[in-house]
């Protein structure tokens, strides 16, 4: 669990991990510079809670990225969950998700989530539906061709085996992307991903939160904040699967990757629409080819992109 002023909600967030019916063997908490009475309360917590504590005060401010890379370091499990300082776990969560664990080959599980207000009454909404998180496509071989082009798994729902913290830390800080998506990035290909098609916690939507769900009123298709930054910022693009098939190839003798193909195909499209966008004609023949080639619409939002690259 990583904290930053996050008093308002976290006494319901560690009512719910003690409440879970298999406590976890070590809860490990790392707060960055909170000035609220974050501190107050966690230390209070540490000295009564029936779970052992690992409790780490930052001295200085490391975001939050870093700041669960940090308790993603500390961790002595076999099994690291994430979790966030402001959602409530449903008592079961631990239980279910170990239980899938203990009975597949899942690397990463990951659940569904009920959305819920700042008082905690549902939003008659679940998080896989704002999303439009496909669960069969996440579960079969080639989940990486989903989380390569969009993330898609909430890092608060997701626990994955602690044989892969090499793999994943560190975690680059120049990519759109933060630890969730970073890690089940990776992990989607080297090994199997396991959704949970039952909503074990409350995610809350709060004004205060670093990242929110789509709300119901909201166009929220799939990979709608993916497409818009595909349309702005190619470079971004470039450097997300850059990192990623760099960390992969690393790893290669470690683990076996997948998917590789993949990132390439991924990266050559962004490396000619970039091009495009500089020398607009001199690049029609490789837009074409990504065109008949049907990359456009893996990669991009199809024809629409297409003529965007052509006119813009």
């Amino acid at each position: 669990m990583c904290t930053y002023n996050g008093a308002r909600f976290l006494d319901e967030q560690l009512a719910s991990i003690v409440a879970q019916t298999r406590l976890p063997d070590e809860l490990v908490i790392c707060d960055d510079c909170s000035t609220d009475k974050t501190r107050a309360l966690l230390t209070t917590f540490a000295a009564t809670s029936p779970i052992k504590i690992k409790l780490k005060i930052n001295q200085v401010r490391l975001g939050s990225t870093r700041n669960f890379q940090q308790a993603i370091r500390l961790c002595e499990g076999d099994i690291i969950a994430l979790c966030d300082q402001d959602d409530v776990w449903l008592p079961g969560k631990l239980a279910l998700t170990e239980g899938v664990f203990t009975t597949t080959a899942a690397d990463l599980v990951f659940t569904d989530g009920e959305l819920v207000d700042e008082s905690g009454q549902s939003l008659n909404y679940r998080l896989w539906e704002a999303y439009r998180v496909d669960a069969d496509k996440l579960r079969s071989d080639t989940a990486y061709e989903l989380l390569d082009r969009r993330e898609a798994i909430t890092g608060t729902t997701m626990a994955f085996r602690s044989c892969y913290k090499e793999l994943v830390l560190p975690i680059p800080e120049n990519i759109p992307l933060i630890h969730d998506g970073w890690i089940s990035l990776l992990i989607a290909h080297v090994g199997n991903l396991y959704p949970i098609n039952e909503p074990l916690i409350k995610y809350r939507q709060h004004s205060a939160q670093q990242l929110g769900a789509p709300t119901k009123n909201l166009d929220h298709r799939s990979g709608l904040v993916e497409s818009a930054r595909r349309e702005t910022d190619f470079d971004q693009e470039l450097r997300r699967m850059e990192a990623a098939q760099q960390r992969l190839t690393e790893f290669a003798e470690d683990f076996a990757v997948v998917g590789l193909e993949n990132m390439e195909a991924i990266l050559k499209h962004f490396r000619v629409r970039k091009a495009v966008s500089q020398r607009k004609f001199s690049h029609l023949p490789e837009m074409f080819s990504e065109l008949i080639g049907g990359r456009y619409h893996r990669y991009s939002n199809g024809f629409s992109s297409f003529v965007k690259d052509l006119v813009k």
